[in-house]
């Protein structure tokens, strides 16, 4: 599989077609990249991660833990209805409670600035809210997929905590953890 997003927009679809094909052991087709990504807009008007995971637990046999920092946005979506395969959990994100849970890959949403690498260019000089794939943990690092890239990066604890932080107290959006259940 292709690890690159094919629209600025799409991490987040790229991220779980992504983790479908690693669980169902099967090809997802690449248009469903943009199709996640416009169901996202036509039903979900206040957090498009809501519409990918509802489209993904209707489209396919998965069930996902979706882990979110804060207490004020949990209160907000656990207020909607969702379908049962969808376990709403309010949880500090930090890398001592990712430990906890990395007994397979889990999808982050964090600020992409800390990902910059000078290879990339200016357009990495930005925070900007950004959903990647962390694999697993090697040593003190993480090793992740960025879908922006397409790349497998090894990516330090201490990099990966100050972009979880910088999303909440930087950029003022809430971490969340995406995690297809056993």
């Amino acid at each position: 599989m292709k690890y690159k997003q094919k629209h600025p927009e799409t991490c987040l679809a790229k991220c779980l077609m992504i983790l479908l094909e690693n669980k169902l052991q099967k090809r997802i087709p690449d248009k469903y990249e943009i199709d996640l990504l416009n169901y996202s807009f036509k039903h979900e008007r206040e957090n498009i991660a809501r519409g990918h995971i509802e489209k993904v637990v209707k489209d396919f046999k998965v069930s996902f833990n979706w882990y979110i920092d804060s207490k004020i946005f949990f209160d907000f979506i656990k207020k909607e209805h969702f379908s049962k395969k969808i376990k709403l959990i309010n949880k500090k994100i930090n890398s001592k409670f990712i430990d906890t849970i990395l007994d397979n890959s889990l999808i982050i949403y964090l600020d992409r600035f800390y990902l910059w690498e000078k290879s990339h260019g200016l357009y990495y000089k930005y925070h900007y809210p950004h959903f990647v794939i962390i694999n697993k943990r090697v040593n003190d690092d993480y090793e992740i997929i960025d879908p922006d890239d397409g790349k497998i990066k090894l990516v330090p604890k201490n990099i990966l905590s100050k972009a979880i932080i910088s999303l909440k107290n930087h950029l003022w959006i809430s971490p969340h953890i995406i995690k297809i259940e056993k």
